[in-house]
């Protein structure tokens, strides 16, 4: 089981510059139990590994943040297996590019949901190792089922859309093996 306060700073670094309210709403998805979130947020806060920013108080994660999880992370990657952890990546790669080029092109969401169908035995490999990533499966399906009657499902940042999803998911991957965007293949 993940330490809560890991996964707090997981769920900052996920949601970037999130409010309390998506954070919050990640630490949950990641098998936080949201009824201690509020403390978490604070403590964090005191030991300045969470600053707050502006007047809608955005959060994100302060150097000292990014270390302590950066630390957590290769351990724990170490620990679970990280060849096995790296295989599930390099599976999601080629999905994450049919993803992308379809949203480029404007798809229909059910040619979105055949790749989130594609996607299924990696998540499910991913939750086997690390039961955090086990919320993801619910999280597409409800943004999927949402998309079909509302466009703004699809692709917006302002809900959990399909894409906001992927784009967690693929921003949990990288943190979990310690890796950023800009080194991507």
């Amino acid at each position: 089981m993940t330490d809560p306060q890991i996964l707090l700073l997981l769920s900052a670094r996920l949601r970037g510059r999130g409010a309390a309210e998506a954070l919050e709403e990640t630490f949950v998805g990641l098998g936080g139990d949201g009824v201690v979130f509020p403390s978490l947020l604070e403590e964090a806060e005191r030991l300045e590994q969470i600053r707050s920013r502006g007047e809608e108080q955005r959060r994100s994660l302060t150097d000292a943040g990014v270390a302590e999880l950066a630390a957590h992370l290769a351990a724990e990657a170490d620990r679970v297996g990280r060849a096995d952890l790296v295989t599930a990546y390099e599976a999601f790669l080629p999905l994450n590019r049919a993803f992308l080029a379809a949203l480029s092109a404007e798809a229909e969401t059910t040619e979105l949901a055949v790749l989130v169908h594609r996607l299924a035995p990696v998540l499910g490999a991913l939750a086997d190792q690390l039961p955090r990533f086990s919320g993801y499966r619910a999280r597409f399906d409800r943004a999927l089922r949402r998309a079909e009657t509302d466009p703004v499902w699809v692709a917006s940042p302002r809900v959990d859309s399909v894409h906001t999803v992927w784009f967690e998911l693929h921003e949990h991957l990288l943190a979990t093996l310690g890796r950023d965007r800009s080194r991507e293949r």
